[in-house]
C-alpha cells in the first residue's frame, strides 16, 4: 500500500478537526495545478499500464479514511506505518509532524495505491520523481491498523467494526 502524492498541515477544513470541536477554515487545502498534472499523469501512466491494483484519492478524511475504505471494501485486512508518508520538510521543522495530522490531512492530490509485490519495482520506477511512500500492506486477516510515527499502535479495529463504524451514519 503506497500513499501517492505530498500530506501538508492542511486540517482547516476536514472532517477530524469538526469531529474534536476544533474551529474550522484555517489550513484549508490547496492546489498547486502544474506539480498536481505532473503526479496525475505519472499515476495515470501507471495505471493503464497495469500496475495499479486499486486506488483511492484522500479527500475527505485523509490517509485515514482512504485506507480503510479500501480495505474494507476490498475483503482484506491492511495495516499502514505513517512515517513512511510523505510530508512537507516544513512543517516538521515547526514541530508539526503529528499522528493525527498525517493520518487525518486532506491535502489534494493524494492516493492510497495498492500495488502487487511483483510490480512494487515497475511502480517505484514509473513513479520516480513524484512524493510516493509505501506505508503499508495488504493481510488476509481481518484488522485494520496504523502504527503511528513512534512504531506505536494508534488504531486498530476490526474488520467488521472499521465497516460498520463507516456504515452507520448512512442508515435511516
Amino acid at each position: 500500500i503506497y500513499v501517492v502524492g505530498m500530506t501538508h498541515d492542511e486540517l482547516g477544513g476536514s472532517y477530524y478537526y469538526k469531529s474534536r470541536g476544533a474551529a474550522v477554515g484555517n489550513s484549508v487545502p490547496t492546489v498547486d495545478a502544474k506539480r498536481s498534472r505532473a503526479l496525475m499523469e505519472r499515476l495515470s501512466r501507471a495505471i493503464k499500464g497495469g500496475l495499479v491494483n486499486a486506488c483511492h484519492d484522500c479527500s475527505e478524511g485523509g490517509i485515514g479514511i482512504a485506507a480503510a475504505e479500501m480495505a474494507f471494501a476490498g475483503g482484506f485486512g491492511a495495516e499502514i506505518k505513517l512515517e513512511k508518508a510523505p510530508f512537507m520538510a516544513k512543517y516538521e521543522k515547526r514541530g508539526k509532524k503529528r499522528d493525527d495530522l498525517i493520518l487525518f490531512s486532506e491535502s489534494n492530490t493524494r492516493f492510497i495505491v495498492g500495488v502487487s509485490p511483483e510490480k512494487r519495482t515497475r511502480f517505484e520506477k514509473a513513479m520516480k520523481g513524484a512524493p510516493v511512500g509505501l506505508i503499508g500492506g495488504v493481510l488476509d486477516e481481518r484488522y485494520f491498523a496504523v502504527y503511528g510515527l513512534g512504531g506505536d499502535i494508534v488504531v486498530r479495529t476490526d474488520h467488521k467494526e472499521l465497516k460498520e463504524a463507516w456504515q452507520r451514519p448512512l442508515r435511516w
